[in-house]
Parts: structure tokens; C-alpha cells; sequence
């Protein structure tokens, strides 16, 4: 066990890694918090080296891809890299050294992944298409974003792509449920607030856009979707909750699963009562 490093995956679900957290604005020192669309951000990644020899010009690519739930290399945008240098069993904080540039794409809610590589990399090379971080301990992914449970607003948008040599059939479910840890709620801007014990929260998706409102039926549970190679589709995702109380939150969820109920990615949205969390 030479060198093995690991951007974590995260919980409840891999697509939620805790190792990547983004910090708004023009200093990359600042507080951590979520992206604001057409205003710069840099990103971060922790990265730990549980091998027994020098990690010695690690290199951290960083990417950006639109809301997504399996990202693609061939999907996703290159941000920039990093290097360091990590002694065995240290972790580091990496600073991606090119400011990301936030686009208005579903307001700045875009995925983010982290690739450590290095000379024992368990990735191949060169790299298949799908970034697949549970197969690989240098990869993670962070695929979430904070959403206010308001109706009379469009459907989140979400793309599901196939690669480009074969088409896609998949199930895409939605899911309510789950808990972040503290320093994801921290990384957030989101420090001190609760999970909701008691909320309803109502998820629907369709293959239309739409607009949330505020009776009625939102949408679907489970889509199956069949989708040409090359090519994407749009999701969207209504969410209703109004009953969540201010100092809560709660997730909603949404998975990819393949013919083999292999899950491919995912994308989840932290839903608060408002735009400030209900924090006092």
C-alpha cells in the first residue's frame, strides 16, 4: 500500500462528498458557502493519503458540469488544477488555483468533482467516461445544492446524458430523507440547523417543464427514461414543503439506477422554509 489517497465520498448517499465545498467571491480564503451565479468562487478539496510513502506532486483536477445526477468527463468542464505533496497518512486542504466562474445555469446550482492523481492511481488510464467515484477513492463528487420549498417558481432542472458510444435506459427515482453531518451544514453556510422530524415534504418529476404549484399533483416518483447515445434529457423536479419550519431542513434526493439497479449518480437538494435557513 505504497500511496492511496482518498477524496471522500459521502453520505447518505456517495454523490455527497464532504470533501469539496466551494467559498463564494474573490477571496478563496473567505467563509465557505454555496455559488453564486455570475460571480466568481474557488473551490476546495481535502484529500488524505493512507498509503506508507510520500504522495509527492499530487495533482487535484477540479470540474464543473450542470446539474446532473451521473457526470460524464465528456459532459463536464474542466476548472483547473492543483498540486501537493502528502506524507503518509496526512490530509491536506487543496485550493484549486483558477477561480470557478459561476454560470446561470439553474441559478448556480452546478455539480462539482475532484480527482486526486498521481503515479499509483487506481484510475485507469486513459480515464473511462464516467468519473464513477465509488469505484475510485481519488474521485468525489458534490452534487447538491440549497433550494427554498416556494411554489409559483419553475422545476429545478436536472440532465441525465448517455456516453457516447451506447444509449442509456435508466430509472430515476426521488427520494425524501436523510441527514448532513455538521461540516457539511458548515461548508454550506448552514451551520445550526436541524434535519425536520415532522415536515411533509412533497417531490414530483416530469419530462416537462413546469412550474411548482401550490395544490395539486407535483409529478412523478420514477421516471424511466431511454436515452440516445450522445444525447441528453431533462428532468424536472417540483418540490413542495409547506410546512417546514424555520431551523430545519430536509432532503430531497434524486438517484440514476441502471437495467442492473446500479447506481450511477444522483443529485440531492437541501430544502429550507427560507432563503436564510430560518437561522436567528
Amino acid at each position: 500500500m505504497a500511496i492511496q489517497l482518498e477524496i471522500r465520498d459521502g453520505t447518505p448517499d456517495w454523490w455527497m462528498s464532504p470533501d469539496i465545498w466551494v467559498v463564494p467571491g474573490n477571496d478563496p480564503t473567505g467563509q465557505p458557502g454555496a455559488p453564486i451565479a455570475g460571480q466568481p468562487a474557488y473551490v476546495w478539496a481535502h484529500v488524505e493519503n493512507h498509503g506508507s510513502s510520500v504522495a509527492d506532486g499530487t495533482r487535484i483536477d477540479f470540474w464543473w458540469a450542470d446539474p446532473s445526477t451521473q457526470i460524464l468527463r465528456s459532459t463536464a468542464h474542466f476548472i483547473g488544477s492543483a498540486n501537493a505533496d502528502l506524507q503518509p497518512g496526512a490530509a491536506q486542504d487543496v485550493l484549486c488555483l483558477v477561480p470557478w466562474a459561476v454560470t446561470m445555469v439553474n441559478g448556480g446550482h452546478e455539480c462539482l468533482i475532484a480527482v486526486a492523481n498521481h503515479s499509483g492511481s487506481s484510475i485507469p488510464v486513459p480515464p473511462p467516461d464516467d468519473f464513477n467515484p465509488p469505484a475510485y477513492p481519488e474521485a468525489a463528487q458534490r452534487n447538491l445544492s440549497v433550494v427554498v420549498a416556494q411554489t409559483g417558481i419553475p422545476a429545478r432542472m436536472l440532465t441525465i446524458a448517455a456516453g457516447l458510444r451506447t444509449d442509456k435506459r435508466v430509472l430515476v427515482t426521488a427520494k425524501v430523507g436523510g441527514e448532513l453531518d455538521e461540516a457539511q451544514l458548515r461548508r454550506l453556510d448552514l451551520a445550526g440547523l436541524k434535519p425536520s422530524k415532522a415536515a411533509k415534504v412533497e417531490v414530483g418529476m416530469g419530462q416537462e417543464p413546469m412550474c411548482t404549484p401550490e395544490k395539486g399533483g407535483l409529478g412523478k416518483r420514477e421516471l424511466e427514461l431511454h436515452i440516445p447515445r450522445g444525447t441528453k434529457a431533462a428532468i424536472h423536479v417540483a418540490i413542495r414543503a409547506p410546512d417546514l419550519a424555520k431551523g430545519e431542513y430536509a432532503l430531497v434526493r434524486i438517484a440514476e439506477q441502471d437495467g442492473e439497479d446500479r447506481t450511477l449518480g444522483g443529485y440531492t437538494f437541501i430544502v429550507l422554509s427560507d432563503r436564510k435557513g430560518g437561522r436567528k
